[in-house]
């Protein structure tokens, strides 16, 4: 199995531009700031700059594990000449983990941190969306 290290890359901007977008106070920012308890002052600036760069390494590792699993053994051609190298076949995988993985992470927290069904399901919905664009872009442009 080779991997396309620029795909792997670009892919884990993903993260970083959709969280932008998807946590803004007009889009899904407001339902996670409630379910946190957070306001706009106490967030305050944001995060430092050096933060934004570990959530960029983290991105690149969880990007890493997507494309092993989206290009990995038997994700080529299958028997019957269909091609699994495309956006949707790599989108399937982002939904699959968000659900299969994903969601039962964040059920379990919510439960042992005392967090309401609006944060699993604000941030589930984040984090679907991410991995569903990771994997799209992965799969297809090995």
């Amino acid at each position: 199995m080779e991997i396309n290290w620029i795909a792997v890359a670009v892919s884990a901007l993903v993260p970083m531009i959709l969280g932008f977008v998807y946590y803004h106070p007009q889009v899904m920012g407001g339902p996670w700031m409630r379910a946190n308890g957070f306001t706009l002052e106490s967030l305050g600036n944001g995060p430092k700059p050096v933060l934004y760069l570990v959530a960029v390494l983290f991105s690149f590792l969880l990007s890493t594990f997507m494309c092993v699993n989206v290009t990995g053994p038997g994700q080529d051609v299958a028997p019957d000449g269909h091609s699994y190298a495309t956006f949707g076949h790599g989108a399937f995988h982002g939904v699959l983990i968000s659900l299969l993985v994903v969601m039962p992470i964040l059920g379990t927290m919510s439960i042992f941190e005392k967090r309401g069904w609006n944060w699993v399901f604000t941030n589930w919905g984040y984090w679907l969306c991410t991995l569903a664009c990771m994997g799209g872009i992965l799969s297809a442009w090995r």
